[in-house]
């Protein structure tokens, strides 16, 4: 139809060339505009930080009663306080005596938490407070906790513990008899017949509290 010369068609190609590359530029240039690239490490790395300590941190379920103005079940997470509880609780009520429970332990699944009242009659407070330390003991020898209360375990539940026989596990109620309540749980190797090598083969399985 057209009866171009040689240089004639090299021409026309050229300029369909630069055409197509033109109109390919802007086509590319468009959608990268219309895209945002975000990278890898700005991606919310404090939102996936606060997501994998929540998911990290173990639930806590605990039953707090006694004098406290909303006694209940509450939800918490392993590692609070027993204060915390008390809070969670609605506080503690005007007559509540806080000084007889440890405010500063560390809360564990299934514990059951009471605040005792002050009393006008100073033999009925003591015995209250005796009743209360003793539910929360006996809750202590449940299964509620994976470790083992130095200072509420039965003998049977020690001789449990790797290496510890009936002998042994009376010395250590004797001890608690006559020394008062474990600090630590290293205390236990002031025990005789438990030093360091027997220490490191209890101490995953044991708290104080």
């Amino acid at each position: 139809m057209f009866n171009l010369s040689r240089q004639e068609k090299i021409v026309f190609l050229i300029i369909i060339s630069a055409l197509l590359i033109t109109f390919s530029w802007k086509l590319y240039s468009k959608e990268k505009e219309s895209i945002t690239i975000v990278p890898t490490a700005d991606m919310g790395e404090s939102d996936i930080r606060e997501e994998k300590e929540l998911i990290d941190k173990k639930i806590c379920i605990v039953h707090i009663s006694g004098a406290v103005n909303q006694p209940g079940v509450y939800q918490l997470t392993e590692g609070e306080r027993i204060i915390d509880a008390v809070k969670m609780a609605g506080g503690e009520m005007e007559k509540a005596n806080v000084d007889a429970v440890n405010l500063a332990a560390h809360l564990y699944d299934g514990q059951k938490i009471v605040i005792p009242f002050i009393s006008e009659n100073k033999g009925d407070e003591v015995n209250q407070n005796a009743l209360a330390n003793e539910e929360v003991r006996q809750h202590d020898y449940s299964l509620n906790s994976s470790l083992l209360n130095l200072n509420a375990v039965t003998s049977n539940k020690l001789e449990t513990l790797p290496g510890i026989g009936p002998a042994l596990a009376e010395r250590i109620l004797a001890y608690r008899k006559n020394h008062g309540l474990f600090r630590n749980i290293e205390d236990i190797m002031n025990v005789s017949g438990i030093g360091e090598k027997r220490f490191e083969s209890i101490k995953e399985f044991i708290t104080v509290y």
